[in-house]
């Protein structure tokens, strides 16, 4: 049935938005239509300005030109409670919670009376918030400690917070790619009804068969513009993958590879081996095997479990089943002390919040582990000049800026920061080096910088490292093999020299 697309059904209009950050156009002249009672679905690869776009619809950020209209009408939204009072509910992609606050307080957080008591939900709050979780199909209790709650479980509050006071136009970042399949299709049927219900809908995901079933309508980005509109049935699948994907030489982001180059024939033995690894709903049985001085890249969009493979390798994230054996022998799971003693090192996702302490200095930073060099730790006692030592030499060879020791981390750049955290982890002489989203937030010569300190880190400590990104490009020309996740399970696997693009997004997208 075609939709009725008429000026007197458009909520929402932006018209040649364009957004600059230093060094990179975010959005180029985008234009986007929103109808009443339609679920507009925003699809588009990492880098391709959608998560820019819901910014300057909640009012985060502002655009440097074009127009916003919302019913017809010219508006300057410079802040979130402006779009909010203009009837946009947003539910990000980040789950953003006062842990210590139950999760009844937390939904209706900035909605309370006068009166409202931290650590009480009156008998009318209870039933609001007991109502928007019923929505959503959430059974938790109002009261319970919100630091308690899995991650699935804050997504259904996110949600339901945004059902509390649901505007007539709602955007959604990803809603689904944390949760259960019965959590995801009870969500899906709320959005049915608020389009029955004349709502508009924005509706952002990785996820090209949510995409097909939901959406009215179709609006591709692919490096910060608009490639293309379509409505529902206009578009094959393997039509939308082409047009998100980006142009990006077999070469890539990652170099030129110099001299490393491997063939079965010359293989060192195998460092570690994955067998069968399943953790619960975030990925099962995942298997794979690398040599050290080997790049290994783990390609998934957010919710694929690539992330969470890393983490249980490490130790940090418990495993239920499968194998990780290091020089043929077996490792407990779920063991982060075991990971860190036979060198199994992870480099977190999170700079900022558990890679580094900000608030120290580089050469504290360096020092944290326990499997620094024996110069700096003689008889059970810290050796402040043969630190400084060590630390001005990583800081030479990984031109980190600015080149002082005693430099505090919160002063330094992003691409700084990572170079000072896998700086730690190879001071403790990394066997299986595990790095999550590593230049992720880091400009483009950073990038360059970080790529090559992972290729000498492979080849001079003759260690194995894998990579667990979302950016597919950096994997091209960087890594030697290239394993796919998708919905928790490895669903490809191939060498990096035939990897491209198109191949590794093709196999990602659920």
């Amino acid at each position: 049935m075609a939709l009725p697309l008429s000026r007197a059904t458009l909520a929402l209009q932006l018209r040649e938005i364009t957004k600059r950050f230093p060094g990179v156009t975010a959005l180029d002249r985008v234009e986007l239509d929103l109808y009443r009672g339609e679920i507009h679905a925003l699809i588009g690869e990492n880098g391709a300005g959608k998560s820019t776009l819901i910014k300057i619809l909640s009012g985060v950020h502002v655009a440097d030109e074009g127009d916003f209209f919302v019913a017809g009408k010219v508006v300057a939204v410079t802040r979130p409670s402006e779009s909010s009072r203009l009837g946009i509910t947003v539910v990000p992609q980040d789950i953003l919670t006062v842990p210590e606050f139950s999760i009844g307080r937390n939904i209706l957080l900035g909605w309370e009376g006068g009166l409202a008591r931290r650590g009480h939900l009156t008998a009318n709050e209870r039933r609001t918030v007991q109502a928007a979780l019923a929505k959503v199909g959430a059974t938790f209790d109002p009261d319970i400690k919100t630091s308690t709650l899995s991650v699935p479980h804050l997504r259904l509050a996110q949600i339901a917070r945004a059902l509390v006071h649901p505007g007539e136009i709602m955007v959604l970042d990803e809603p689904t790619a944390v949760l259960s399949e019965p959590d995801a299709e009870l969500l899906m049927e709320r959005l049915m009804q608020f389009r029955s219900e004349g709502k508009a809908v924005l509706y952002v995901t990785h996820r090209l068969s949510e995409v097909v079933r939901l959406a009215d309508r179709i609006t591709i980005l692919r490096d910060g513009k608009r490639v293309g509109v379509f409505l529902r049935g206009e578009v094959a699948r393997a039509d939308i993958v082409r047009l998100m994907t980006k142009d990006v030489a077999s070469s890539g982001a990652g170099g030129d590879r110099g001299s490393r180059s491997y063939s079965p024939a010359t293989k060192s033995r195998t460092r570690i081996q994955i067998r069968e690894l399943s953790s619960g709903r975030r990925f099962t049985r995942a298997s794979l095997a690398a040599s050290a001085g080997r790049i290994v890249g783990i390609a998934g969009v957010q919710g694929s479990g690539h992330g969470h493979l890393l983490r249980a390798v490490a130790g940090v994230d418990g495993a239920d089943s499968g194998e990780i054996l290091l020089n043929d022998r077996q490792l407990p799971l779920g063991s982060v002390r075991h990971a860190v003693q036979e060198g199994i090192l992870l480099v977190p996702a999170d700079r900022r919040g558990a890679a580094i302490v900000t608030s120290l200095s580089v050469r504290a930073n360096l020092c944290l582990g326990d499997r620094i060099r024996r110069s700096v730790r003689r008889f059970g006692l810290r050796w402040p000049r043969e630190e400084r030592a060590m630390t001005q030499d990583y800081i030479k060879r990984l031109s980190v800026r600015p080149p002082y020791a005693e430099a505090r981390m919160s002063g330094l750049s992003g691409g700084n920061q990572q170079k000072v955290a896998i700086a730690r982890v190879l001071e403790g002489d990394a066997r299986v080096l595990l790095i999550e989203e590593p230049t992720q937030g880091i400009d483009v010569g950073a990038k360059a910088e970080i790529h090559s300190l992972l290729r000498r880190a492979a080849v001079e400590k003759d260690c194995v490292v894998i990579i667990a990104t979302s950016e597919f490009e950096e994997l091209i020309g960087l890594a030697d093999d290239i394993h796919v996740m998708r919905d928790g399970h490895i669903a490809a696997s191939f060498p990096g020299a035939e990897a491209t693009y198109h191949r590794i997004l093709e196999n990602a997208l659920p």
